[in-house]
């Protein structure tokens, strides 16, 4: 079967910028060949046909998440590690309006960034000694996932 009219139908009847585009391009072939359907069967699966008739979201709002799942789909193994490392992240975090953890980009360096918002020298002081309470296998976790 010629994927080339399910897949030219489904991008032109949502607003997916030209990357995006691109992107389920490349990724849908690709789902479809590992799970062994069709792209049509991915385009008219429950997850997908959920987010179009989701009428609460506007049209870039479906056409974001139509990409994440998508995204979901394609990358499985580094979207759970990502779920997974969001968990640690939020139950780690002693403070989310005052830190943020940044991991680096696909997890591929041994690191992790910290933006903190301080406000005084109390703060400062809090929210450091806050810090120091995460226990070192958590921090482990934060800064380099497995």
């Amino acid at each position: 079967m010629n994927p080339a009219p399910a897949l030219t139908k489904f991008l032109e009847s949502h607003r997916f910028t030209h990357q995006t585009r691109r992107e389920l391009a490349e990724w849908l072939p690709e789902i479809a060949y590992r799970e062994n359907i069709s792209i049509d069967d991915i385009l008219n699966g429950d997850k997908i046909r959920t987010i179009i008739e989701n009428e609460k979201l506007n049209a870039p709002q479906k056409s974001q998440k139509i990409r994440n799942e998508l995204y979901k789909m394609r990358f499985p193994e580094y979207s759970k590690l990502q779920d997974r490392w969001k968990k640690t992240a939020a139950a780690a975090n002693p403070s989310p309006s005052k830190i943020q953890f940044i991991p680096s980009p696909g997890f591929e360096k041994k690191r992790l960034e910290i933006k903190l918002t301080i406000e005084s020298a109390a703060d400062a002081k809090d929210i450091l000694a806050s810090l120091s309470q995460i226990a070192p296998h958590i921090w482990d976790e934060l800064i380099f996932p497995h």
